[in-house]
């Protein structure tokens, strides 16, 4: 049952990450805690994730824009970093409650208010939307929403959006995932269902690409922000469950 759920759900969360940016973790991550604790699930959750980020980064490589990348992938690693080191005595479930509220009101404010009040690509955006996405992959294994909100403003192509961000994603998630090891929060007898979930989102990619290649920017824009609304909603609905 369990392998069959992770499967199925890899393989949508890759045609959700390889039309949106991110989502993929949002979605693994509404099963993988009725598996495992919330030290583990992240762990698995970021490391089958790794193997769509890679793969697009590869695919969108002609277009990483690295002057978008540096500034919030350091500062994302910073926040990680910091964060695992101090997980296993945080209330996750209350920061998490706290972080699916936050998700639903700043999807809202991206849906609602008018385009002229919009982030700015600035060296403020970058750290702080790098900062506490690193923070919140490290907890909850989902740092997408407010990166993916960065680097639609600060790249000029949905194929440069795309590679960049995922680059960035390859590169914290690999660091994360050394440090993870290193701490016990993923072992080797995680390795076969990690494989299973890296098998199904990449087949998921592959038909996410497809999809990507006939959508305008504008529409990709707004799935992005409504896929950070519900993104809050599934947090805020999770972390209410446990």
């Amino acid at each position: 049952m369990m392998w069959g759920i992770i499967f199925g759900l890899s393989a949508v969360s890759g045609v959700v990450q390889a039309v949106t940016g991110f989502g993929a973790a949002i979605l693994l991550m509404l099963a993988m805690p009725y598996y495992f604790d919330m030290l583990q699930a992240p762990a698995i959750t970021s490391t089958i994730t790794l193997g769509i980020t890679a793969g697009l980064a590869w695919t969108y490589r002609k277009h990483l824009d690295f002057k978008a990348i540096l500034l919030p992938t350091i500062a994302y690693e910073l926040g990680s970093m910091v964060t695992l080191h101090f997980a296993g005595g945080l209330d996750l479930e209350l920061v998490g409650l706290a972080f699916g509220v936050f998700l639903i009101a700043i999807a809202l404010y991206f849906i609602f208010v008018p385009p002229s009040f919009s982030v700015q690509a600035n060296f403020l955006s970058a750290t702080l939307c790098g900062l506490i996405s690193g923070v919140c992959s490290a907890l909850f294994g989902i740092g997408g929403p407010l990166m993916a909100m960065y680097f639609l403003v600060a790249t000029k192509t949905k194929e440069s959006y795309i590679g960049s961000l995922q680059f960035s994603f390859a590169v914290t998630t690999t660091i994360n995932l050394i440090i993870r090891i290193q701490k016990g929060f993923y072992t080797l007898s995680f390795l076969p269902i990690t494989i299973l979930g890296i098998v199904g989102i990449t087949l998921g990619k592959q038909l996410g690409i497809k999809i990507l290649a006939k959508i305008n920017v504008d529409l990709m824009r707004k799935l992005v922000y409504i896929l950070v609304g519900i993104s809050g909603v599934m947090t805020l609905f999770e972390h209410l469950r446990l």
